[in-house]
């Protein structure tokens, strides 16, 4: 063979080679990503449709389409509500004052490749941002105390936006402290402290079964949309301002039609109203409204960069299980809170080193998986050792803390790798969770 041919036939070989490689990638790409056949419904507007704000015409609409179940439903008025919750409650507000903890930038756009598998399938976090069925509006990791990811899909920066029930760990939290501070004991009854629930059925259980989703009672959030007339579907409709109610109805006449389901201590059983009940005794033993607690302990405390707002019912209870709002950041930086990073925020440190294990043993994963919160999470992040406490939905075993939101909302601590995962959603009847992206980004890049 001559010099030409032979230079011909390495040509042809490399180009052979090229095609294979190329094909390939290409068939690993299409691998990556393999979409479940779930659906939303035709008519809900792009999630992009926030993005750069409402029109005043388009406010109005919204703002008069508001109804009890908005919130929860998460159909289009109620996506615009969750970032607007002040114009259909009423509201108290959660100040920062201080410097703002700025977080700088150290962006890690591999994070976009993580891949995991929900309901919609398997994909890598880039698509499933793209994908509209996850209805995602924004999401932020912080590691070491660095901003790697972010981006807002529909909503602005500085859109407060809704927690809905990762609102319950700012309870969570302040019940540690507090308890530390001496002012309320865990192992006491609740009627200690909150006496207008003596000759209830809330009445001996101890505020650490209460605090840990642990009481006894049928306050499962299962029962949601059971019966108008079930505490729980009664919670809610007070809690968001249902205008079909009596006036009057108050928060604590839901509380008061609970009944006893169970032994305390002896089951999880995810539910709302236990959370309101810990925070009514945070409110009994500081003599302060809950605003001005989670001001004091936490908001001022962490160089926040937007106040806060918590929802308030007609009558003026907190709605402290889940109507709070605020920036995206913000959730991160509170999460920061749970992290060796603490003092990229903080001057003081805010969360215990004991508190870490004082979660881990209250936990008890022998008493988790049989509510549907504990089954949905199980199978949403394909591991059993898993267990509760302090409101979180997930502590694992390696320390890692997870928070859901009705509507897809997800705040993840990863104390032993110094990472926040935050994102806000509204997922079309909480039928979309992507909370694994959270966790995977731990344990693809981080662990």
């Amino acid at each position: 063979m001559n010099k030409l041919s032979l230079l011909f036939a390495s040509f042809l070989i490399a180009v052979a080679a090229g095609i294979f490689f190329y094909t390939q990638i290409a068939q690993s790409q299409e691998n990556l990503i393999q979409k479940s056949d779930f659906t939303i419904p035709t008519d809900l507007n792009p999630i992009s449709e926030g993005i750069n704000g409402y029109s005043a015409e388009m406010a109005r609409y919204y703002r008069q389409a508001y109804q009890g179940d908005t919130m929860v439903t998460a159909h289009n008025a109620g996506s615009y509500a969750a970032s607007r919750l002040s114009e259909n409650l009423p509201t108290a507000i959660v100040h920062r004052y201080g410097q703002v903890s700025e977080l700088p930038y150290d962006l890690m756009p591999e994070i976009a490749d993580v891949t995991a598998t929900t309901i919609l399938g398997s994909m890598p976090l880039s698509e499933m941002m793209k994908d509209e069925r996850s209805r995602l509006k924004g999401i932020a990791v912080v590691h070491k105390g660095k901003l790697v990811f972010e981006e807002y899909l529909g909503l602005r920066d500085w859109d407060n936006h809704l927690w809905a029930s990762a609102t319950k760990i700012l309870v969570g939290t302040l019940a540690h402290i507090i308890s530390e501070e001496g002012l309320l004991n865990l192992d006491a009854p609740i009627s200690k402290y909150v006496p207008e629930l003596t000759n209830s059925a809330w009445e001996n259980i101890k505020v650490a079964d209460i605090l840990h989703q642990r009481s006894g009672l049928d306050v499962s959030e299962s029962q949601l949309g059971s019966s108008p007339d079930h505490p729980v579907s009664m919670f809610y409709a007070i809690g968001f301002g249902d205008p079909s109610l009596p006036d009057g109805l108050s928060l604590m006449n839901a509380l008061e039609k609970v009944e006893v389901s169970g032994e305390a201590g002896a089951k999880y059983e995810y539910g709302s109203l236990n959370t309101y009940v810990v925070t009514l005794a945070l409110e009994a033993v500081t003599k302060k409204p809950f605003e001005d607690l989670v001001t004091e302990y936490i908001w001022s405390q962490a160089g926040m960069e937007g106040d806060g707002v918590l929802g308030l019912t007609i009558g003026g209870e907190p709605s402290s299980p889940g109507a709070f709002a605020a920036r995206l950041r913000d959730l991160a930086r509170f999460g920061m809170l749970f992290t060796p990073s603490w003092a990229t925020v903080a001057k003081q440190q805010v969360v215990s080193d004991n508190y870490f294990e004082k979660a881990q043993v209250a936990a008890m994963q022998d008493i988790y998986g049989d509510d549907y919160m504990s089954k949905r999470l199980i199978n949403d992040f394909a591991e059993t050792t898993i267990g509760a406490s302090y409101q979180w939905d997930a502590v694992f075993t390696d320390g890692d803390l997870y928070k859901s939101g009705r509507t897809g909302q997800a705040l993840y601590v990863s104390p032993e790798t110094d990472t926040v995962v935050v994102f806000y959603s509204s997922s079309y009847q909480a039928k979309v969770w992507v909370h694994a992206y959270a966790r995977e980004i731990v344990k693809q890049l981080f662990r």
